[in-house]
């Protein structure tokens, strides 16, 4: 009788000490969508070691990693590219197991959004985007992409029940515009943060403004014909990140 009992309590320590262990987990299912920047290609065209890599590497050093894919993601696409990954449960390899998209969001603990910019440049070149500076078509053209903006963000919400962070824009051609067009340029990007903002407050994501981050930092962009960061630009990328988690999320 006394061995049962030894055995019985035995057993309701261990299943309470699951619990509590696997309740307490503070590890964390990283998943990174969107575009060149979410994979981290850099300003020579090649993927390398991109912002959410510096968030996962920061998340495993701390032991709050437990999954991470940046996979999903790719470069050249668009809003409307990363909502039909979505709607028809894109999936991809990570060593022998298949995953679908819309499986990882749903255990996601952690998702982090680069999208838009594709939309935004798309019909211009490096001269005309200049040449529109001064006008209000750039700020048309926030407005343009804001309604499919609004969709995916409403798809992956439906998802992802837990943290979703947005990533901001940065102004790609600092040594093209050489100061000429400083005072459009806050304007626009200060108009495009505060459109941002607005549909990430509706479905309660956090957006991450980048642009102050990257004024005045034409180190960070070294390549005068290439839109893409280098490691130095997308590391402070992810310390915005970063510092949100350990300031909101991580305790």
């Amino acid at each position: 009788m006394k061995h049962k009992k030894l055995i019985v309590s035995i057993l309701v320590f261990l299943t309470v000490f699951i619990i509590y262990i696997t309740c307490n987990d503070k590890r964390m299912n990283y998943i990174a969508l969107g575009d060149s920047l979410a994979i981290g290609e850099n300003p020579y065209g090649k993927v390398d070691y991109g912002y959410a890599d510096y968030i996962a590497n920061y998340l495993d050093r701390n032991n709050l990693l437990k999954f991470y894919t940046k996979g999903f993601a790719e470069s050249g696409d668009k809003i409307q590219d990363l909502l039909d990954d979505i709607n028809n449960n894109k999936t991809i390899q990570i060593d022998d197991k298949i995953i679908n998209i819309k499986a990882s969001l749903r255990e996601s603990d952690l998702v982090t959004i680069s999208i838009g910019a594709n939309d935004f440049i798309a019909g211009f070149t490096l001269n005309n985007i200049i040449d529109n500076l001064g006008q209000n078509d750039l700020k048309s053209k926030v407005d343009q992409i804001l309604p499919k903006l609004n969709e995916v963000f409403k798809e992956v919400r439906k998802y992802a029940k837990n943290e979703i962070i947005v990533l901001g824009y940065y102004n790609p051609l600092p040594r093209l515009t050489e100061g000429q067009y400083d005072k459009e340029i806050d304007e626009l990007f200060a108009y495009a943060d505060k459109q941002y903002q607005k549909l990430c407050d509706k479905y309660k994501i956090k957006y991450l403004s980048v642009y102050e981050s990257f004024k005045n930092h034409d180190d960070y962009l070294p390549n005068p014909i290439n839109i893409h960061p280098n490691t130095k630009g997308y590391e402070v990328m992810s310390n915005k990140v970063i510092d949100y988690l350990e300031k909101n999320v991580i305790n």
